[in-house]
Parts: structure tokens; sequence; C-alpha cells
């Protein structure tokens, strides 16, 4: 099981049309609901690694993207990789349909400025993804 602040890693998953695979993701709601008629039970953002430093100035230069260093978040495999969260990107999960692993959690810290994060966002450039719900 999952809870809101862990980071997830997920086997396989879609995005507009694509079938990705093995990707990070942090849990920021993991109630049952549903949008567009369908059933889900888990709602996350991506998180990705920086591959360098050109690519961390590019990436944190974006609004949405919100930086996350090693203090930021407790692993069990130990990755030290800073990154950054995507947290205009809402993806919807069904917890039976994917295959994923708890992989660590963010300091509750950090986990408190993400929401809040988020809560400052204009709801409307928030991208809301369903691709991987069952139609």
């Amino acid at each position: 099981m999952c809870k809101v602040g862990d980071i997830i890693v997920i086997d396989n998953y879609n995005h507009d049309g694509i079938n990705l695979s093995r990707h990070s993701f942090v849990v920021i709601s993991d109630q049952s609901g549903k949008i567009q008629g369908i059933d889900y039970d888990l709602i996350c953002n991506v998180m990705s690694s920086f591959k360098n430093a050109a690519q961390k100035a590019k990436k944190l230069s974006y609004p949405y993207n919100f930086p996350i260093t090693h203090n930021d978040r407790i692993m069990q495999n130990g990755n030290n990789n800073e990154g950054y969260i995507k947290v205009e990107q809402f993806y919807y999960f069904d917890k039976l349909t994917i295959n994923y692993k708890v992989i660590g959690a963010l300091t509750p810290e950090v986990l408190e400025e993400l929401i809040t994060f988020i809560n400052n966002i204009n709801s409307d450039e928030i991208n809301i993804i369903i691709d991987n719900l069952q139609f």
C-alpha cells in the first residue's frame, strides 16, 4: 500500500497514447473517487532526476517544476539524485491495474511545501491525465 507523500515506481503507464516504463511518482492522493465517470484511487505527480547542470537550470525555469534534493526524501535504495516534481500534471490511477513499488517518501516538511505549492496553482493550469484508467 502507498500513502500521500510516498515515492513510488510504476512499471508501466501511459501518457498521450505512449506506453512508458519504470518511472517515479509522488503520491498526492490515495482517496477513491471518480473523474469523468471513471473510478480511481490514486493521484500522482511524475518525478524526474536532473541529468546535468544545464538540464537542471532549464527544468527549474518552468514555474510548475518543484525541486527535490537528496535531503528532501527518505529513499529505500539510497538514490541521492537531485530532481524535480511536475506539479501541474495529475496522473490518475487505479491501484488494481498498475504494478508499483514504494521506494521512499518525501520528508513531512517537504510534503507540506509541495501541497502548498500545488494549492497555489490555478486549476485551469493543471493537466489531468486519465490515460491509465479503464474506460
